[in-house]
């Protein structure tokens, strides 16, 4: 909800407040951090929303920089069927958060895991999701 209102501490809102802040990207280091490329343009994010849409089989195109994340959701929502929509929508709120929390974990403790080590993460909280009841989740992430 605080990305899509604007409201995470990124480089950009740092900046537009006096705040100290390295400008570059944590994930990628190849822009400047805004929430929208942290979390649609950055080629380390795009890598992590690749691999779990297409593990999780979704038709749905990859977010861009130069879309609104909140458009690109609702448009990819309307192209799943009505009993894989709120699946859908549970995965990119996952997905979005931690890609989040990995680029926090970058910022703050120095950590560079790799993509994979990402997805696995992503991978494997959506299975404790579906394994605590979280029935929409279910109908769209593989069994093991």
């Amino acid at each position: 909800w605080l990305s899509l209102q604007d409201r995470c501490w990124t480089a950009e809102r740092l900046a537009r407040h006096g705040l100290p802040h390295e400008l570059a990207c944590a994930l990628c280091d190849q822009e400047d951090e805004t929430m929208q490329h942290l979390l649609a343009g950055c080629s380390f994010s795009r890598q992590v929303w690749h691999d779990i849409l297409a593990w999780a089989r979704s038709p749905t195109d990859l977010p861009t920089g130069d879309t609104d994340l909140l458009a690109w959701w609702a448009s990819s929502c309307a192209l799943v069927r009505a009993a894989t929509r709120k699946g859908l929508s549970s995965l990119i709120i996952l997905i979005a958060w931690w890609i989040w929390k990995h680029r926090n974990s970058c910022t703050f403790d120095g950590d560079r895991p790799p993509v994979s080590h990402l997805c696995s993460t992503i991978k494997d909280e959506a299975r404790l999701w579906a394994q605590a009841g979280a029935a929409a989740i279910t109908n769209i992430i593989p069994e093991r």
